[in-house]
Order: structure tokens, then sequence, then C-alpha cells
């Protein structure tokens, strides 16, 4: 009975699958590690199946095909559910990651570790010299946005390892594009998490599947991660950047109404907040709340224009009041803008969260569109 199960998600990797496994089962040879490698093919057309076959008869290789679904993370979650074994291990079939390792990642895992991970970051591991200056560039900004979720040096890698004890407790995984990784680290309780210093190289052979597509999945997946993990001061940190680009707009057409057509400074006020709210509207339902695409835009729309007037009120209210009233914001009157804006959007934001979208609580944890996923035991 095998310990240790190997997952291997592909897709036209055929060229490298026979380097690849006689590497994994050298390696655990060796050290005496009983393992088994689960390739997970998202029906390549390549030759994957014969070399599998092939390559099953001296080893403990198994294959699955998947015909309807395509995506690592997904063929990830496919391999960890048809496998039994209490470790696990993931990492690419393009040859960057060291199968020599392996040894290492279970010596962490049998000493009671609940995630390793290979890092060319952390301290006495490398990346590949031969990257370009973008490629570098990529890699950091990518680090950098994942740092609120983890502490690991390099939570991106695609080389690590778990007991199968961490799932017990997972909420359902959904990741979006590649990163699984850390979307188990963001989502388990992982109390001892190992970084083992490698180097790490570009594949040798075949093309890469990171295109611009998965770059923007991975922003995609990092939103729902910090959803997930802050729930609510994620919603007001977005909340305010969709509030911030609405002052944008409201600030454009309330000068271009009031000092290019003349319009009187209240009016322009007044329709520059109107077009500000519905710019606001439509940022949230698509950015800000979970449950925001639910309801029908129509009266989604009038529902938060309603629910704004109260933000309104204290806004426009309170610039007239201000206007009016004092000399010195008579002159200043872009400041008197601010404090109205100010004022309004507490009322907007409690309003929009209580009456127009559905309470955060009650989809991020379930089983909506925008967070369906897999629980796994």
């Amino acid at each position: 009975m095998p310990e240790l199960t190997v997952i291997v998600p592909t897709y036209r990797e055929a060229e490298n699958l026979p380097e690849l496994i006689e590497r994994v089962f050298t390696a655990t040879s060796c050290a005496d590690i009983k393992a088994e490698m689960l390739v997970v093919d998202d029906n390549s057309g390549d030759g994957t199946e014969h070399i599998c076959a092939d390559m099953g008869k001296k080893y403990s290789v198994r294959l699955i095909t998947r015909k309807e679904e395509r995506g690592l993370a997904t063929a990830v979650l496919c391999g960890i559910r048809e496998s039994t074994t209490g470790f696990l291990i993931i990492m690419d079939a393009d040859l960057s990651h060291p199968p020599e390792e392996i040894p290492n990642f279970v010596h962490h895992l049998r000493q009671g570790a609940d995630f390793v991970i290979g890092s060319g970051c952390a301290q006495g591991g490398s990346r590949d010299p031969t990257w370009s200056l973008f490629q570098r560039l990529n890699s950091e900004v990518a680090r950098l946005l994942a740092r609120g979720l983890t502490t690991v040096n390099d939570p991106l890698s695609g080389y690590f390892a778990f007991p199968r004890r961490i799932l017990t407790d997972v909420p359902q995984l959904s990741p979006v594009g590649y990163k699984i990784g850390l979307e188990i680290l963001a989502k388990a309780n992982c109390r001892k998490v190992v970084e083992i210093p490698m180097a790490v190289f570009d594949r040798q052979r075949g093309e890469s599947k990171l295109t611009l597509r998965e770059r923007l999945l991975y922003l995609r997946h990092l939103r729902r991660l910090y959803r997930f993990r802050f729930s609510r001061s994620a919603e007001i940190v977005q909340f305010g950047a969709v509030g911030i680009s609405g002052t944008g707009v409201d600030l454009t057409f309330f000068l271009t109404l009031t000092y290019l057509f003349g319009v009187h400074h209240q009016i322009s006020r007044a329709l520059s907040f109107i077009i500000a709210a519905s710019w606001n509207w439509f940022l949230n339902r698509w950015f800000t709340f979970v449950g925001g695409r639910d309801r029908k835009p129509g009266k989604q729309w009038l529902a938060f224009l309603v629910s704004a007037s109260v933000g309104f009120t204290a806004n426009w209210g309170s610039y007239k009041l201000l206007t009016d009233n004092i000399p010195y914001m008579t002159q200043h009157r872009l400041i008197a803008f601010f404090i109205g804006i100010f004022l309004g959007a507490g009322f907007n934001y409690t309003l929009s969260r209580v009456f127009v979208f559905r309470p955060f609580e009650e989809r991020i944890r379930g089983e909506g569109p925008e967070v369906a996923g897999e629980k796994i035991v």
C-alpha cells in the first residue's frame, strides 16, 4: 500500500513524461518510499495514454483523462479526489521541479508538517538565471499581491505536498486558474509550513501554459481568497475602491457642467452625483458584492439609487449647507465637495449592503456561482 501519491496535471506534456516518471520512481525507491503517480490529463491527444500504459508496466502509474473539463487547478482537485494515500505531492510535468527532492518533502511530512513547499525564493534557493526582466517582475508582483494571505516566501510554487488530514476541515476549494497551492494554504489550517529551498528552472521542452488569461485568472483568484480570509474588510476595501473611482466620475462631471457649460454649481452637483451613483452601482454589482448579480439589473439599479438617496441627502445637503453659510466654503467649494462625499459614503455602504445586495457572509462560504467548489476529504 503506497503512502504517497504524486499528482501530475498534464496537457500536451508527453515528451516530458518518460523522464519525469523515471526520475520520480528512482528518487522514491532509493529513499524506500512506497509511491504511486497519478497523471491527470486534459485529453491532450499527444500519446500521453500510451506512455502511461507503457510506464505503468514498470511503475505504479495511473492515468485519468478528463474530456469535459480543463484547467490545472481542477485537475489537481480531481487527482486528490481519486487518490487514497495519506501523503500527497503535486508537481508540474515540465521538469522544472526536481523529483530528487521528493524524499525531502516526505521526510518533513513524516515529521508532522502540515504543508511543504519547494521554493526558489527561500534562503538557499534560486530561480532560473535566464529569466528576463519581465519574468522576474511578473513573479515579484504576483508574490507581493499574495503577501496578505500567507508569509510563505513563494506561495505560488506549483511544487508542494501535504497530508490528507489537513483537508478534513477545509471549506470548499474553488480555485480559479492554476494556483491551487495558494488556495490550500489560505483555507487549510496549516500551522507548520516548511519551505524547501531549491533551484527552479524553466521548462526545457514544450510550451509554457502561462498566458495573459492565466494572469488575469490569478487576479480573480486573489480577490476571491482575500474575500474568504478577510470577508467584511475585503468588501469594505472594494467598496471604497469603487467609491474612489466614482469620485473621479463625480468630480469630472461636476467641473464640466459647472465651468464648461455654465450650469449652476448646486444643480451640477446633483447631476454629477446621479451619474457617479450609477457608475458605482455597476461596479459594485460586478465586483464588490458576491451576490451582486443575483437580482435583475433594472430593479437593482433603482433600489441602489433609492438607497443612495439617503447618502445623497447627506452628501449634497452638507455641500449646500456649507457653501450657503460658510464664506470660506463658498470660496473653496472642493473642500465642501469632499466633505459631502465622506458623509454620504458611510450611508451608501450600509444601505447598499443591507437593502440592495445580499449580505456578504451568507454567500462567501456557500455554494453560489461565485464560490462554487469541491469539498474533499
